[in-house]
C-alpha cells in the first residue's frame, strides 16, 4: 500500500509521537501487534503490511 507524502504526514500526525521512529527514507510505527515500516519509493511512501499479513496467514495455515 502506498500513500502520498501528504497523506502519510496526516496519518502519522494522528498517532502518538512516541510510537514513531524515523530515519532518512523510513518511518517505523511501533503498533500493538508489530512494527509497520513506511519506506520512500519515489514520491510516495509505501508499506509492505498487506504482503506481510498474507505471509503470516499462510504460515499459520502450514503450522496447523
Amino acid at each position: 500500500m502506498c500513500l502520498t507524502a501528504e497523506a502519510l504526514a496526516l496519518f502519522l500526525n494522528l498517532l502518538a509521537p512516541q510510537i514513531i521512529e524515523s530515519s532518512p527514507g523510513r518511518y517505523v510505527v511501533n503498533a500493538t501487534d508489530r512494527e509497520a515500516h513506511w519506506v520512500a519509493v519515489g514520491d510516495r511512501w509505501c508499506s509492505m503490511a498487506p504482503q506481510i499479513d498474507r505471509m503470516e496467514r499462510f504460515a499459520s495455515l502450514r503450522a496447523d
